[in-house]
């Protein structure tokens, strides 16, 4: 910890829990970028510039918050170095209890004035590019505070601040900081945009590649954002909510947690409803929050901007969308057959992990349709795919299917019993209560949880059985935690593991289902186009009062053939 590590021929940071940038102005003086957590962040730099001979010039904070100011008041005592900082974060960073006053509404109290909320104050000026040493370069990326800088050295080194957040963090926190989420997603476009050798967030490690970060941290705003309009389906108050989000993601709530998060819901919700998605109510002296009913005008059976002609490739849900049980939605073969008259790709996605694409395929052959397993998509193996690219070679508790375990296993996945590394709960129709007492324990001590799929029911011909949505809600109640991860619909991992296998444009391609919140979800929250058939679990009414809205409506797949 505190490593000075060298990345580039002028440029240099130091390895620590806020990341603190170095430039070299000359041989003799150097900037710094933040100056760490506290006064102690503040020593360790100290001992740091002294030991290469550095003379401190001045310091460029990249926003206030204490994280990143709190060695400001030691450096600047023990140099007399200017500090600088942009617009309202100038402020803050000046007259550091308004940072904890912000957060908290009111007069904090003693337990909030920390040293993770509230820095000791120092002289700052305001940050222009006049100030900056020749060489480096700014640009405002707003939303997490007022007023957030990035700096990039003329080696072509950026540093991002918290402007993202890494994907080990997202799924052990979940809720970053945001002041303006607007502003946020203004931010994550121009980041995405940016040309450089290396971008260094505060906290995580350096990557050379900005754009899939970026997509990670943007997709996570939609995630919230979806949570957020389920939880707002029924009104509440921001207490409520807050109360549901911290259940939902199985976080801990203390003094800090309380207002980093609380202030970064509330400002989500103020966003929404913005957008119009959520609206205020007064009732019994309390402020509720609740979704605002949908007044759009829908249309069904109808394809006036050649969205179906235009599309590439359809993602098939197949439950209630091609058949109920083993009976065919009427028209749906025909539909198939259509499609592939037309020259265009399908797949048939589904989050049931509890079948592998052979079930299926041998399925369909009963049906007297004839598929491979190539066409056919598992939260399963989405899971496998998210295994593999994140935790590789790691020893995995899988809670599923005899079937699933061999699927697992064929992919290479290291199977753990008694010493896993990383837990997974998929659909399992074997479960028993030996195995829910031996993955609760896994989950308390702390593992990686990851889920297949989110679905609290399944369908059968004789009505719906408990799916991996409930042995969510098993878990939760006995461990205290809700998956750090869910693959399946409505989230954009089994998305960008279908845009993978299939190699399809993610524009140009269509998911097609009959459920609002996974199927249509699914497409909304990822990028993708989105067409609702009420054949099977939605009607119109669940559609009107919805905030989750498909492009097209079709009464089944039977009518959407002649758009094609």
């Amino acid at each position: 910890m505190y490593e000075l590590i060298q990345a580039g021929e002028r440029t240099y940071y130091i390895d620590c829990p806020s990341k603190i940038g170095i430039y070299k102005i000359d041989e003799e003086r150097v900037c710094l970028i933040d100056s760490g957590n506290d006064k102690d962040a503040g020593k360790k730099v100290w001992k740091i510039l002294e030991a290469n001979g550095w003379k401190l010039d001045r310091i460029l904070n990249t926003h206030s918050h204490a994280d990143h100011i709190g060695g400001n008041h030691f450096l600047q005592q023990k140099s007399g170095c200017s500090i600088y900082c942009a617009g309202m974060d100038r402020v803050l960073a000046e007259h550091t209890l308004l940072e904890p006053v912000m957060l908290y509404g009111g007069s904090p109290c003693k337990e909030l004035r920390n040293k993770f909320l509230y820095a000791q104050p120092s002289e700052v000026q305001e940050l222009t590019e006049e100030v900056l040493p020749e060489g480096m370069e700014m640009l405002r990326i707003d939303g997490h505070s007022f007023a957030m800088t990035a700096f990039r050295t003329e080696d072509g080194i950026w540093f991002v601040a918290d402007g993202l957040t890494v994907e080990r963090i997202m799924q052990k926190y979940h809720i970053s900081f945001l002041y303006d989420v607007a502003e946020y997603l203004d931010s994550l476009e121009k980041l995405e945009k940016l040309e450089g050798r290396i971008f260094i967030p505060s906290h995580g490690e350096a990557v050379t590649e900005i754009a899939p970060l970026v997509q990670k941290n943007r997709e996570k705003v939609y995630e919230i954002e979806a949570a957020l309009r389920e939880i707002c389906a029924v009104p509440g108050s921001s207490e409520d909510i807050l109360k549901a989000v911290f259940d939902r993601y199985g976080l801990t709530m203390d003094g800090n947690q309380y207002v980093l998060v609380g202030s970064t819901i509330r400002s989500y919700l103020s966003w929404m409803k913005g957008r119009g998605e959520l609206e205020q109510e007064f009732a019994d002296n309390r402020l509720l929050w609740r979704c605002k009913k949908s007044e759009r005008r829908i249309t069904v059976n109808e394809d006036q901007g050649g969205l179906l002609k235009e599309a590439e490739c359809f993602a098939l849900d197949m439950d209630g969308t091609i058949y109920l049980g083993e009976q065919w939605i009427d028209g749906a073969r025909e539909f198939l057959a259509r499609i592939e008259a037309a020259g265009k790709k399908y797949v048939f996605l589904t989050n049931n992990s509890s079948k592998n694409p052979g079930v299926y395929v041998e399925k369909l052959r009963r049906m007297g349709w004839q598929a491979d397993t190539a066409q056919i998509i598992t939260s399963g193996q989405a899971a496998i795919y998210y295994l593999k690219k994140h935790y590789a070679g790691k020893r995995v508790f899988l809670l599923g299917n005899p079937m699933l375990k061999e699927e697992f296993q064929e992919e290479g996945i290291l199977l753990e019993e008694e010493r896993p590394e990383v837990v997974v709960t998929a659909f399992d129709t074997t479960l028993d209560y030996g195995k829910m007492c031996r993955v609760c324990d896994f989950i308390r001590a702390g593992l990686p949880y990851i889920a297949t799929h989110p679905d609290y029911n399944c369908p059968t011909e004789t009505g719906f059985i408990p799916d991996a949505g409930a042995i969510h809600a098993f878990i939760h109640a006995s461990a205290g935690r809700y998956p750090d991860r869910i693959i399946g619909k409505p989230n954009g991992d089994i998305v960008d593991y279908l845009l993978e296998r299939t190699g399809a444009d993610r524009a140009r391609t269509v998911m097609v289902g009959d459920r609002l919140y996974t199927d249509i979800a699914a497409g909304a929250d990822n990028g993708l186009k989105s067409v609702l058939v009420l054949s099977g679990e939605a009607s119109l009414e669940d559609l009107e009062q919805s905030q989750v809205q498909p492009d097209l409506v079709f009464d089944s797949v039977k009518e959407m053939g002649a758009f094609l």
